[in-house]
């Protein structure tokens, strides 16, 4: 018997055919662009079609989307589609298809990943906790910010989601302050969420911040930015260009980069606070796989920590950084592998 995984995003989709084993097999793949289809339906359908005659059709799957999943239907606004998992059950003849968000899929992933998925960067990740049950939570800075929560015992796994990223963002420093005033002002916004900070698209506005400054008006990315603006780009590669820079010595956009990385472990050490995850906080999403030696620095880890009486303890708490691209799409087939076997139907 087969598992169907999926990673919907609003950029593009993954979709795969697992085998049901102790530890999943990954038997054929699909990536899809999302934007080129009407609906996630009739992408699904051209996946079964294209499956190889070897391969049969699954009899559980699951599918990490990006975005709130309430009561098995979600909306995926830059896509207009409008999902739902037991029409995708009825369609592609499965008959038992989960939605979960990309997040809070992450943490049925966490008991099967293997050293070569993620790095330790802090701490010790132990296997044996108090009471054999562990607390873990998740943050990731994609184009947005994700947050999730998870308890795993020897018996189950339970998930919370939280939409954390939401958070008003608290300015720490003056140049925070001056970020969040400059931020109000160009996306014309009274509140400033922790995501329009943390986040690729962060990193991208704290680097048009900086570029703002008269002072900066030669710098070489002022070109770049101008044919955006003209353009009417979405500025997807702005941040890409902002790590670029400053891994080549820019000075500009180091500051851009540290202020960010400081931003993002100050929010990481809070999440660990209210959720007291003694066995570990894992930071997934692209932006830490690509760039693990800036997660990995001082500027991350003094910011996560520094938080008063309780600097100690968070030193003392696991730091992951999920390395696997396709971290997602693993961790769910290991869901629709757990809700196989509690139908019993092991493989």
């Amino acid at each position: 018997m087969n598992l169907l995984a999926g990673d919907l995003g609003g950029t593009k989709t993954i979709l795969a055919v697992y085998s049901n084993e102790n530890y999943p097999k990954k038997l054929f793949n699909k990536y899809y662009i999302s934007s080129e289809w009407k609906s996630f339906e009739s992408m699904l359908g051209d996946f079964i079609k294209q499956l190889p005659n070897n391969i049969s059709l699954p009899e559980f799957g699951c599918i990490g989307v990006a975005g709130p999943i309430q009561n098995q239907k979600v909306k995926i606004t830059n896509l207009g589609w409008d999902i739902k998992a037991e029409k995708l059950s009825v369609l592609s003849k499965i008959s038992n298809i989960e939605l979960i968000n990309d997040f809070s899929v992450l943490i049925y992933g966490i008991p099967y990943f293997k050293k070569d998925q993620y790095e330790v960067i802090q701490g010790t990740l132990n296997s044996d906790s108090k009471n054999n049950q562990k607390l873990i939570a998740i943050i990731g800075a994609g184009t947005g910010l994700g947050m999730s929560r998870g308890l795993i015992t020897p018996k189950s796994i339970s998930i919370f989601p939280s939409e954390g990223g939401h958070r008003e963002f608290s300015p720490r420093t003056e140049n925070e302050w001056e970020l969040a005033k400059w931020l109000r002002k160009k996306l014309n916004i009274q509140r400033i969420s922790i995501e329009r900070i943390v986040s690729g698209t962060g990193l991208g506005l704290i680097a048009r911040w900086k570029l703002d400054n008269p002072r900066n008006e030669s710098h070489s990315l002022q070109r770049i930015l101008k044919k955006m603006d003209n353009e009417k780009s979405d500025f997807s590669n702005l941040p890409a260009l902002v790590w670029k820079k400053a891994k080549n010595g820019d000075k500009l956009m180091i500051e851009a980069l540290q202020l960010w990385l400081n931003a993002y472990g100050s929010a990481a050490g809070d999440l660990a606070l209210q959720e007291l995850c003694s066995s570990g906080l894992w930071i997934a999403g692209g932006t830490a796989a690509k760039n693990l030696d800036g997660i990995n620095s001082s500027n991350f880890l003094n910011a996560f920590s520094n938080k008063g009486r309780f600097q100690t303890y968070l030193k003392e708490i696991p730091l992951i950084v999920l390395k696997d691209p396709e971290a997602t799409l693993f961790s769910s087939a290991c869901r629709a592998r757990l809700t196989a076997e509690s139908n019993g139907r092991l493989s």
